[in-house]
């Protein structure tokens, strides 16, 4: 890395330590008896892909969990379905495991909702639709 670049993000690291200091500062004026390294960091959020409209794979999921007709599926499973659905190369075998992880997080999510439930743990996990 060039000897300027270095500077120039060295520069810009001193700059963001001196805004959190003003923030520090702007937080013990309101609780002065706080210390803000307890302040516990806000929650990251999954990115969604640019392949995906909002909701669009937790719909597909589904979709793929009601074609199953009460079958459990893997997220492997599910994910080569999602592929077909989209019209994507079923053989970019990186494409088909960022579909699984994020199919996976989507099931999570939905579990919590009940409308999912996960049978077993580990490689052999399968979900299915509850009630089904």
């Amino acid at each position: 890395m060039p000897a300027g670049c270095i500077a120039r993000l060295e520069r810009q690291l001193d700059q963001q330590r001196a805004n959190l200091t003003h923030i520090d500062g702007a937080l013990g004026l309101f609780e002065p008896d706080r210390d803000p390294g307890d302040i516990k960091p806000k929650r990251t959020y999954a990115r969604r892909t640019r392949y995906f409209a909002k909701g669009e794979l937790s719909r597909l999921v589904l979709e793929a969990l009601r074609d199953a007709r009460g079958k459990p599926l893997s997220t492997d499973d599910m994910a080569g379905q999602i592929i077909a659905a989209k019209g994507f190369d079923a053989a970019d075998r990186v494409l088909r495991a960022a579909i699984r992880d994020r199919a996976l997080t989507s099931l999570r999510a939905i579990r919590k909702r009940g409308a999912v439930e996960q049978i077993g743990l580990g490689r052999g996990m399968r979900w299915k639709l509850a009630n089904v």
